[in-house]
């Protein structure tokens, strides 16, 4: 009976993680492109993503998964141009990708083109008006590049009665506030 307790004590060590918790495990590199904001300390190498992409393009040139995988490898790694031309192939397989539509949307705010990045935002949301990132990003965009206050406000309203809890809620309200207080001393 003894020798059947030591043996079962041994057994659940072993798979209770009994281990050497100074051993540090490297970093994963995702094989889906991470498409979130990002960390400064956590930012995956992008580049090595990049590179896995174009092989397996080389290989299938019609993965739509692949192409979109690589687009979203160059929009988090801050190529824009490079994005948009992947975002463009996707949309040639499936334009009613409002992910994509509103992605490229972001690569072209960040390339300094909002009349481009208004387009793919109002496409986005013609085909799925709750279409919540697609939305805030068009506020962003009114707001901040074309200081349009009255549109932005308009569209931010909309997306916190579809969104109130929206990660970016405060914000929204802090400046809808902040914009109303303008426009009415604009008003005056």
């Amino acid at each position: 009976m003894k020798s059947v307790l030591v043996a079962a004590s041994v057994f659940l060590a072993f798979f209770t993680g009994c281990r050497n918790t100074d051993v540090k495990k490297p970093i994963a590199v995702p094989t889906a492109a991470v498409h979130a904001p990002k960390s400064e300390a956590l930012t995956p190498y992008y580049y090595g993503l990049i590179e896995e992409y174009r092989t397996v393009l080389a290989e299938d040139p019609n993965n739509l998964a692949a192409v979109q995988a690589l687009g979203n490898a160059y929009f988090d790694s801050g190529q824009w141009q490079e994005a948009i031309h992947m975002y463009e192939r996707a949309l040639a397989v499936n334009p009613r990708s409002t992910d994509v539509r509103t992605d490229m949307g972001t690569a072209y705010r960040n390339m300094g083109r909002p009349d481009r990045a208004i387009a793919e935002y109002r496409s986005a949301l013609k085909l799925e008006p709750g279409h919540v990132s697609a939305r805030y990003n068009l506020g962003v965009v009114y707001a901040y590049d074309v200081k349009d206050y009255k549109r932005a406000i308009t569209i931010w309203e909309q997306l916190l009665r579809l969104a109130p809890n929206h990660p970016e809620a405060d914000a929204m309200r802090t400046a809808i506030a902040r914009f109303k207080k303008a426009l009415k001393k604009d008003d005056q």
